[in-house]
């Protein structure tokens, strides 16, 4: 009679034993991928800042005044800014209610101006609606 009750609590005792190390090995991963979303993020960022720095740099070469004029985005330059922006929202899950504050900042990171163009922002916007909801 006794040996049932102990292969029962043996199997308890293995049954806790894989939770708690499938437990660990599911932290583990979480960790990694975490780790892996924010080294994106962070080169998404750099390289942002990289062809911002070199945009702002061809352009200083051309303008001899101070005057705080707008800086013009070429369409390969938005295109780049917008899949920066797609790949945020999508590793960070940052809220709608976010996008265009993000948006902006992003543009504003590249151009170094602080005037923005709303139709800028809302086609970078826009585009990732379809993106999302295609999720």
């Amino acid at each position: 009679m006794a040996q049932p009750h102990l292969e029962v609590a043996r199997s308890v005792i293995e049954t806790s034993f894989r939770l708690r190390h499938h437990s660990i090995a599911g932290a583990s991963a979480f960790r990694r991928d975490m780790d892996q979303s924010r080294k994106a993020i962070q080169a998404s960022r750099e390289l942002l800042k990289r062809l911002g720095q070199r945009h702002r740099e061809d352009v200083a070469h051309g303008w001899e005044d101070a005057d705080a004029a707008p800086v013009a985005v070429s369409a390969f330059d938005a295109d780049i800014i917008r899949k920066v922006f797609h790949d945020l929202v999508l590793e960070t899950g940052v809220p709608e209610c976010q996008w265009r504050e993000l948006a902006t900042s992003l543009v504003h990171e590249f151009t170094g101006c602080e005037r923005i163009e709303a139709g800028l922002v809302d086609w970078i916007i826009g585009s990732s609606y379809q993106l999302v909801w295609s999720r």
